[in-house]
């Protein structure tokens, strides 16, 4: 769990020094191969060899001015439709619950998701919310980015690959991204009516 929130802070709006934390994310990463490792070089390399000025600008370059890579996971999984609403409703319950400070950003924004995590009580909630919802809106950002050289991508393919390893017995369903589903009416609500509409495998 101490994982998550490492990766929090480097998916945030640069304006701390991001020394600390990448080491202590390079020292986590070993737990989940020496490739792991290995791929994450680069990425401390960027945030800790770059000043605020130039990380503040490629921040705002990939997730600003990109718009297949936003943040906000009921904005991926859902677009602008009553679902992403709903999904907001929820995870602003979760994060009041869990006291989880959000600070400006909505309660669905991946930094805002990851801190949660550790917080949550019901580890089946936390599994289902993972494996269901926030895996699946990571590899679509991570399939949308169009320079496949950012630090940022490399980041996610990351932050999948420890995701995926600490869930990889789970037995809920991913959510499954179309346009067809995020232009669809009704709701499909984190933490309401996941396993109705998701189930489990047999």
């Amino acid at each position: 769990m101490k994982t998550y929130p490492l990766f929090a802070q480097l998916f945030s709006y640069p304006t701390l020094d991001f020394v600390r934390p990448t080491a202590e994310l390079c020292t986590e990463l070993a737990h989940y191969g020496t490739g792991a490792v290995d791929d994450f070089l680069s990425v401390a390399e960027h945030f800790t060899t770059n000043d605020s000025a130039s990380l503040q600008e490629y921040y705002i370059s990939t997730f600003d001015v990109n718009a297949s890579c936003y943040l906000d996971i009921g904005y991926v999984l859902f677009g602008e439709e009553s679902k992403r609403g709903q999904f907001l409703l929820n995870m602003n319950s979760e994060q009041l619950k869990a006291k989880n400070d959000c600070g400006k950003e909505f309660a669905d924004h991946l930094p805002n998701m990851l801190t949660l995590l550790p917080k949550l009580e019901d580890n089946l909630f936390r599994e289902e919310l993972v494996v269901t919802m926030i895996m699946p809106a990571l590899r679509h950002m991570y399939d949308n980015f169009r320079n496949k050289d950012n630090k940022y991508q490399i980041l996610l393919s990351l932050l999948i690959r420890v995701l995926e390893a600490d869930y990889r017995d789970s037995e809920f369903k991913t959510y499954k991204i179309n346009q067809r589903e995020i232009e669809s009416t009704g709701v499909y609500s984190c933490g309401m009516d996941f396993t109705k509409l998701s189930g489990k495998k047999h």
